[in-house]
Parts: C-alpha cells; sequence; structure tokens
C-alpha cells in the first residue's frame, strides 16, 4: 500500500506541495519556509514547492516526514481507506509519518479527537500512552491537545512492520524510532457525534419566531431580568426540539453518511471510450445507496456525500428504477422502458458520470 520507494518517488517528483508536506522535530512544526522553494508554470509562480533535498537534509538531522491526506492522492492508500469507510460507515483519512533512526520524535505528546489507527509499514517504533483526561475530546474541547506534563505512560508498546495499533479518541501518546528509519501510516476515523447532528438540528431553528425575536432592550443593565428571560427561552428552545420528527433526522445524517462515491477514477479513460459500451455490455452499479427523486418534474439519480446529482426526464424513471434493483444489467434489459438508442444513451451516461462501471473488468 505505502512503501518507502513510493515516499520516494513522491518527494523526487518535485510535484508535492506544502501542506501535503511537512516536517516536524522534537514536538515542534519547521518553518515551511525553510523546505519549500518558488517555481514558475504555465507563466504562474508559486512558492509553496516541496525543496526535495532541503527535506532530505532536515530527515538527515532528525527531522519527520509527515505525508498529510494521503487518502487524496495516492491510489493505493485511497483504496484502502475506501474500503474501511465503507466497513466502519465513517469518514476515513490517513497521514503518513517517516522518522529518523536513532530514538528521534516528531509529535510531542498529544491526543486526537478522532479514533486512530497506526500501521507500522516499516523499522520500528515505540508508543508510549498516557492516562486519558477527556473522554470524547473534540476539536473545541479541551481547548489543547498537548499535555506537556503527561505523567508516566500507562501502557508501553513497540510496533514493527505489520504490526496495527488501535488509539481510542482522547488518548495522548508520543512516539520515538528505534535503531533504524521508521514508517507508519496513521489512519484518522472522523466519526460525527451527536454534538454535530445537534449542531444540525439547532441551524434549522430559525424556523421558530419566538427564537428569532432581539434580546430586550439594554438587556446588560439588568442581569436579573436577561437570567429570568434566558429561562424562559430555554424553555422555549426545548420546546421547539420536542417538535423535530427523529425520522426526519436519522433520515438526513444518513444521507450524510458515508458511500461509495462515484468511481471519479478512470473516469478520463471512461469519456475516451464511450462508445465501447455497446447493447449487451453487462454493467454493475458501484455501490448500493444511490437514491432516485423528483425535482420539478423530472427524475434525479444521487448518492449520498457526492454533489454529483443527475437529471433525466421524467419517462426514464421506470428504467432508473430497474437499474437499482438489477445488476448486473445491460442497455438490452431496459428495453421494455426505453426505446433501443435511449436504453443506450442511458448506461452510456450512467458509465461515463462513474455510477457504473463494466461487470467484465476486474
Amino acid at each position: 500500500m505505502l512503501s518507502l520507494d513510493a515516499i520516494d518517488t513522491l518527494i523526487a517528483g518535485g510535484g508535492l506541495r506544502a501542506p501535503a508536506l511537512r516536517l516536524v522535530r522534537g514536538g515542534s512544526a519547521i518553518p515551511q519556509s525553510s523546505y519549500t522553494s518558488a517555481q514558475t508554470t504555465a507563466g504562474i509562480r508559486v512558492r509553496d514547492v516541496i525543496d526535495s533535498d532541503a527535506v532530505l537534509r532536515a530527515f538527515s538531522s532528525g527531522a519527520t516526514i509527515v505525508l498529510q491526506g494521503l487518502h487524496r492522492f495516492m491510489p493505493s492508500v485511497r483504496r484502502f481507506c475506501a474500503g474501511l469507510e465503507r466497513s466502519f460507515g465513517h469518514p476515513v483519512q490517513a497521514n503518513a509519518y517517516l522518522t529518523p533512526a536513532g530514538g528521534a520524535q516528531g509529535l510531542g505528546v498529544h491526543h486526537d479527537t478522532h479514533d486512530v489507527f497506526v500501521l507500522q509499514l516499516f523499522g520500528a517504533k515505540r508508543w508510549r500512552l498516557y492516562a486519558t483526561e477527556t473522554e470524547y475530546p473534540v476539536a473545541s474541547f479541551p481547548s489543547s491537545r498537548r499535555h506537556p506534563e503527561p505523567g508516566e505512560p500507562v501502557a508501553i508498546h513497540d510496533l514493527l512492520a505489520g504490526d496495527c495499533l488501535y488509539l481510542p479518541r482522547g488518548v495522548p501518546h508520543d512516539a520515538k524510532s528505534g535503531d533504524t528509519s521508521a514508517l507508519h501510516l496513521t489512519l484518522g476515523v472522523r466519526s460525527p457525534t451527536w454534538l454535530d447532528v445537534m449542531r444540525r438540528v439547532f441551524a434549522r431553528a430559525h424556523e421558530s419566531a419566538e427564537l428569532r425575536a432581539p434580546l430586550p432592550v439594554a438587556y446588560a443593565a439588568d442581569p436579573a431580568a436577561l437570567e429570568a428571560a434566558t429561562l424562559r427561552m430555554l424553555a422555549r428552545a426545548a420546546a421547539w426540539l420536542a417538535t423535530r420528527d427523529p425520522a426526519e433526522i436519522a433520515r438526513h445524517e444518513i444521507t450524510r453518511s458515508v458511500a461509495p462515491p462515484v468511481d471519479r477514477l478512470g473516469r478520463l479513460t471512461r469519456l475516451a471510450h464511450a462508445g465501447s459500451i455497446m447493447p449487451g455490455t453487462l454493467l454493475e452499479r458501484i455501490g448500493p445507496s444511490w437514491t432516485l427523486g423528483i425535482e420539478c418534474g423530472q427524475v434525479t439519480l444521487s448518492a449520498p456525500r457526492s454533489s454529483v446529482r443527475l437529471r433525466f426526464p421524467a419517462r426514464v424513471a421506470p428504467a432508473l428504477r430497474s437499474f437499482l434493483d438489477v445488476s448486473p444489467f445491460c442497455a438490452e434489459h431496459l428495453y421494455e422502458f426505453l426505446d433501443p438508442p435511449g436504453a443506450l444513451v442511458l448506461v452510456r451516461r450512467l458509465h461515463r458520470e462513474g455510477f457504473v462501471r463494466r461487470a467484465d473488468v476486474g
């Protein structure tokens, strides 16, 4: 999934820009200006290009190389994270940390505000875990993720290549390399919280005229009156909240949940070879969570957490329902709903937009 050679190619290739790569040493970030340079491409000057020579010099002097957001631009990592997302139902991100030998340490003692899986890919690293101070921390609470005086470790784990360590959200930890350089991949499971749900629910509180009302005139001059008014408004807010439909809230959250996205990878190839889809070409859906809707007399096909939304004439709805019920399928299966040219146009568009892929291709 991720090797030293792959990282070497990324750094040496000259295409990386900050903050996709950053450097840390001894718990502190190294100034970006010390390992970036300016380049001109197509007449445009950019100043945050990663300087591979500067990165290697820093690594040789004890700096840890951090590759951030690998799930966005490393295909093998992206596929791995997508598989985890299908299992967990929560978004997954990936960062890689390459630490030089000799007990080097990148980050200081800190906790994460999401669950973490550490995959040791190369070398060895000693992980020290400390007592959890806050259950289920979030980005805004507590105010600091750093633990300058964490006390004695409650657990020590020596990870070797192939080992996996699970760190629940909020567990303070740090890590140091051993006699060799060490590479690990950190997988962050960014689970939505009930706080997130409540924020989205209260985002519609403007529907209540009472909650839209202004505070009393000169409210700061009479704290007791403001306290009494606040008590009344809290009661009214609770009453408004009690009128919310839990089924509707649940449906809204489900539509936000992680679902297999449209197949962006290979989309250019599909566009270039659109004519390869013939009436008998077998196609299969990508993911189970597509939904049909009716908007302004048109039928729409969409996916959770995706901006892609296809619109069709209403007469196409029966064919799309068949597409959602049967997989694999081909244009010929839709002849009872559409004429042959129309069925072929439909399946080619679904293929072009990444909703389906050829079933006869691995």
